[in-house]
């Protein structure tokens, strides 16, 4: 079976790509990731091809080995502002939104900075829904507010901590 890299353009049949360790384990990355996100990796990736020739494999596999640490943080943080709870559903929808915008985009990307800052407006967007929701039932009472933990913390704050540390404890 021959088959054609649909971001650089190359063909070679399974096997060769199969072969090549580097190939085969940014393939065994790109696969691991959660499955909206792996969907559209490939395109995501298109957006690191440099204009005039391939993108290799090493790079690939740098990329989605960043792609993937940012993902299974289960947030997303962008340079003086709060992080958002960010589940792979937003990454995906961040890197589609990307893509479709690749005209104008100036290429190749070295990094993820704008992703992550796509993503944190979705997830902003997304938390500002869920706020919304939460204080319309308070409003309407058709719900208790959020109940604390038995030590008085929320599950947000908690998960806050955990990762970052108390922000009110002695250094």
């Amino acid at each position: 079976m021959i088959l054609t890299c649909p971001s650089c353009g190359a063909t070679a049949s399974a096997c060769a790509w199969e072969n090549d360790i580097t190939a085969r384990e940014a393939m065994q990355a790109i696969l691991a990731l959660p499955a909206p996100v792996g969907k559209v990796t490939l395109g995501y990736l298109s957006l690191f091809r440099p204009t005039e020739r391939a993108l290799t494999w090493k790079k690939v596999k740098k990329v989605v080995g960043e792609l993937s640490a940012q993902v299974a943080l289960g947030y997303v943080q962008v340079q003086g502002k709060p992080a958002r709870s960010c589940p792979p559903q937003i990454w995906s929808v961040g890197m589609e939104q990307m893509v479709e915008r690749s005209a104008t985009l100036q290429r190749p990307l070295k990094n993820h900075n704008y992703l992550r800052q796509v993503v944190w407006q979705l997830a902003d967007q997304a938390d500002a829904q869920q706020e919304q929701k939460v204080r319309n039932a308070e409003i309407t009472g058709s719900t208790k507010s959020r109940k604390p933990t038995d030590d008085g913390m929320s599950e947000i704050m908690r998960k806050y901590i955990e990762q970052h540390g108390d922000p009110n404890a002695a250094e």
